[in-house]
């Protein structure tokens, strides 16, 4: 009995030190995002060809504002085209983007993904030679002056930006958690990374490349679901930084219930899985013998607990060790935590209705923790639509 007691301790212990290191490293970027940040950008005249690239698969719903949203840009309306990547959409959906000053780029494949759509577009595009890329959602809205910010960042040298995307819509309670947990993200694994001089975190949309690069990048790039994460991989494995600009913004449509939410959530988990399995390694190597701690920090990023569950965890556990013989160090890791995650949500958020997302917390940690026990094998390679409402900004 005395050797099982003790061999429980230890193992007490060893996750005691996996989730504190975790949450030291969620807190040091946490701290990073309340210093300013402005990235050095070198005054230039010149604008650059961008290529607005869309992939939606059965988004009929939300394309067409879309669509109709990406034109209202202060940018010059001759250096920059919008490619709508049509997977799967209705006749009726295609026949209204061809009344737009857009290009519809039909594509069907027997299994979709978002970059099979994004490498037929470059394709397409090649022969034009635009400068830049950039990579959208379809549900997201540029601000009228994105293009602009994008251009003055490609214009003082850096290849790769991650444009800063914010919540569209906040009228439900999830909806207000889901910007929340964004823009927490936003805080740590952008700003804060920036702010210590660590590359940004790519998010999957409101990016954009040098043309070039991104097509070479995306050349072997197919049937994985993950995308973003490959190509930040491949990204920082080349030694580029990757900037944040706080100050450009994509609005992105929220989930508005906690199905959705768990169901995205445990999508992104099935990804973040597949990453750590096979780059995890593979970044710790590049950081002892390279040197290259970017994409070492990307690949520790795979082995971290998703912040919905981590509240679960330590707030449980916190709780216990005030009452049983759990080792009083989760208490103090909770507070950590939940101080860390406290400094990253913006102050524009401190209201009633923070009290009231809050609330949905332990409703969204039971959906998603049921989602997990059925993550399937086929999560991260699949193009998946998850259900939003329309939110249009005019």
């Amino acid at each position: 009995m005395n050797i099982l007691y003790q061999l429980l301790e230890l193992l007490e212990l060893i996750i005691l030190i996996i989730i504190g290191v975790q949450v030291f490293y969620l807190a040091c970027f946490a701290v990073g995002s309340l210093f300013r940040y402005r990235p050095k950008l070198k005054p230039s005249g010149v604008r650059h060809k961008i290529a607005v690239i869309i992939p939606g698969y059965k988004e009929d719903r939300i394309i067409i504002d879309t669509a109709v949203q990406s034109l209202k840009q202060t940018y010059p309306k001759e250096l920059y085209e919008v490619v709508i990547c049509a997977d799967s959409f209705k006749e009726e959906t295609i026949l209204e983007l061809q009344t737009l000053d857009v290009r519809v780029m039909e594509v069907k494949f027997e299994n979709s993904t978002k970059a099979k759509s994004v490498n037929k577009a470059l394709a397409l595009l090649s022969p034009q030679q635009p400068d830049i890329a950039v990579i959208l959602d379809s549900d997201n809205v540029m601000a009228p002056d994105f293009l602009e910010k994008i251009n003055a960042a490609y214009s003082s040298g850096y290849k790769v930006i991650q444009g800063h995307r914010t919540a569209k819509n906040q009228d439900t309670s999830f909806a207000l958690l889901d910007a929340i947990n964004e823009e927490i993200g936003n805080s740590i694994f952008r700003k804060g990374h920036r702010v210590w001089g660590v590359s940004s975190a790519l998010i999957g949309s409101a990016m954009a490349f040098d043309f070039n690069y991104f097509r070479s990048v995306m050349a072997d790039i197919e049937d994985v679901a993950g995308e973003d994460k490959l190509v930040e991989l491949k990204v920082l494995k080349d030694r580029h930084t990757i900037e944040y600009l706080e100050d450009a913004l994509v609005y992105d449509e929220k989930v508005s219930n906690a199905q959705n939410f768990s169901k995205q959530r445990t999508r992104w988990v099935g990804v973040q899985i597949y990453f750590f399995r096979n780059y995890f390694l593979d970044g710790v190597k590049e950081f002892v013998t390279e040197g290259n701690f970017d994409y070492f920090d990307k690949a520790f990023q795979m082995f971290l607990v998703p912040k919905v569950l981590l509240i679960g965890i330590l707030g449980l556990m916190g709780m216990l060790s005030l009452f049983t013989p759990v080792h009083p160090l989760w208490l103090v890791l909770m507070v950590a935590y939940f101080t860390a995650l406290l400094l990253a949500v913006p102050g524009r958020f401190y209201n009633i209705q923070l009290l009231k997302a809050l609330l949905n917390i332990p409703k969204a940690i039971l959906f998603m923790v049921f989602s997990i026990l059925r993550i399937r094998k086929s999560t991260a390679s699949k193009f998946e639509v998850t259900e939003k409402n329309v939110t249009s900004r005019n």
